[in-house]
């Protein structure tokens, strides 16, 4: 073989591997981790069964409301920051027949690193980026805990757990899901130490693949020994919390 043409052979080869690796890659559409357990594009929504609950400390009593909830990716533009966000509306109805009622609006924002999510004024970190088991992170550093009124929030050290696994939430069964533990605290026992001051903090969130967050369950109740239902020796086995807390099962979703 004539030695000038090997230089010209080879660049024809690597231009050939080259040009068909870059039409494999072409081929198969990029989709980002965040799209995987959270879908992000215009009339994406999921139906909830929703049980709320609220602990009543005054009448000593606990309340159970049933009603469903729909989430919808209903807009897009740029946030202040100059970041590609979507709005997200949230709509009640008390019965399937009834008709869904605007509750309130939060904002998504994937930056590639991390999943934020602003309602109430306050801006969570649902999910980082890559998704690995026992991978952790701040989800509330964005909150400013300061104030009293949510510092209950302070030092939220989420964790990935069963990443890829299939999960049920009791209505439906998801293939491949990943659940966020984002709390799981507890200080003291009203049923065991009812003369002692007791919190109890749980929260933690499943997202499945191609659908987004299909359960939720949260909860906060605080409980004071020295309250005066609880400081009566009558009422004792009342125990009487005060708090609140929700838990949202997926049952339908495009």
């Amino acid at each position: 073989m004539n030695k000038k043409t090997l230089p010209i052979l080879l660049l024809a080869v690597l231009f050939t591997i080259a040009y068909t690796s870059c039409k494999k890659a072409d081929d198969i559409p990029v989709v980002k981790e965040s799209d995987n357990y959270f879908p992000l594009e215009i009339g994406k929504y999921v139906i909830y069964n929703v049980d709320s609950t609220i602990w009543d400390h005054v009448n000593c009593v606990k309340i159970t409301r049933r009603y469903q909830m729909m989430y919808t990716v209903s807009d897009t533009f740029t946030d202040a920051r100059g970041r590609a966000s979507y709005r997200l509306d949230m709509r009640m109805r008390k019965k399937a027949e009834d008709p869904w009622q605007l509750q309130n609006v939060s904002y998504v924002t994937n930056t590639g690193q991390e999943l934020e999510i602003a309602y109430s004024q306050l801006r969570f970190i649902k999910m980082i980026y890559p998704i690995a088991e026992g991978r952790t992170w701040l989800g509330n550093a964005y909150i400013d805990t300061k104030d009293t009124a949510i510092s209950y929030f302070n030092d939220w050290n989420y964790r990935y757990v069963n990443v890829n696994m299939p999960f049920s939430n009791g209505h439906v069964n998801y293939d491949s899901t990943v659940t966020v533990m984002q709390i799981d605290e507890k200080v003291n026992d009203p049923e065991t130490q009812p003369r002692e001051n007791a919190t109890r903090t749980f929260s933690k969130e499943v997202f499945a693949k191609g659908v987004g967050m299909v359960y939720r369950e949260y909860y906060r109740w605080t409980y004071d020994a020295a309250a005066l239902n609880n400081n009566d020796i009558n009422n004792l086995d009342a125990r009487c919390l005060k708090g609140d807390g929700v838990v949202l099962r997926a049952v339908d979703h495009n």
